[in-house]
């Protein structure tokens, strides 16, 4: 509590103010390289720099974005390099996995520590991950699932459009983010997920393109959207949505654990 100062998204001025108040208190910046937006022209070089002059690590969350945008990370699109980048999700296919690289300096602190582990011999994560890492050497997946996702909020924006409900689409075609622009979104989302798990399609607020995905796959999913958007049109006509869904809608996310 109280350790960490938090900073908006490419506000590079924002950050320049936390380190001319605690540049020697920092002892390291963590945020993520990327997620929904690309950073601004010099964001990413601004932090780096700032970094080394202050003498604070660089760390770059991965875990999300991961390969998604290019083979060996966010970073390498970027070109630029924290001290520290750290990985999971995308680099085993969803098996539990997770990996921590960083220059040879700070990765050295490790050595200075000691780190348990009942799950040292676990082998399936590792053996998922290079099985992962091989395949995606061999095929284009950002470009696949780029193309997949920008379908998807295609599709999703014309069906709202048709059934005149306010969607929006949001993020990046990689992870693409959906929902409603109403005030009762959550309670819309809710009846979607439950009568699209009815169609044998598990419907959230998050869409996460695969290799695996096709067109053919979004085609599917909203041929069975069509009958739901209906039935959603209808619960606000009729002012009963909260009662299709035993009055009880979705959470709000991270969002609720904070003010």
């Amino acid at each position: 509590r109280d350790t960490a100062i938090h900073f908006q998204y490419n506000q590079f001025a924002e950050l320049e103010e936390i380190f001319k108040i605690h540049g020697s208190e920092l002892a390291a910046i963590v945020m993520e390289p990327t997620r929904s937006t690309d950073p601004d022209p010099g964001f990413l070089e601004g932090i780096r720099e700032l970094c080394n002059r202050n003498n604070t690590k660089l760390i770059f969350d991965e875990i999300s974005i991961g390969w998604r945008l290019c083979l060996g990370g966010a970073h390498l699109l970027y070109g630029v390099n924290p001290d520290i980048a750290v990985f999971a999700k995308t680099i085993s296919n969803g098996f539990p996995m997770g990996a921590v690289i960083g220059n040879e300096l700070t990765m050295e602190a490790a050595q200075k520590s000691f780190i348990s582990s009942a799950y040292w011999s676990e082998g399936v994560g590792p053996a998922a991950s290079v099985a992962c890492i091989e395949k995606m050497k061999t095929h284009d997946i950002p470009t696949h699932i780029n193309k997949i996702g920008k379908y998807f909020q295609l599709k999703w924006k014309d069906i709202g459009k048709r059934y005149d409900l306010p969607v929006f689409s949001k993020g990046r075609p990689e992870l693409v983010q959906i929902g409603f622009n109403h005030p009762e979104a959550n309670s819309l989302m809710t009846l979607f997920t439950t009568r699209m798990l009815d169609e044998g399609f598990l419907a959230t607020s998050g869409f996460n393109p695969t290799w695996a995905h096709q067109t053919r796959h979004v085609d599917d999913y909203f041929n069975k959207a069509e009958s739901v958007f209906g039935e959603l049109l209808e619960s606000l006509r009729k002012k009963d949505i909260n009662q299709r869904i035993n009055n009880s809608p979705k959470h709000t996310g991270f969002s609720r654990l904070v003010d």
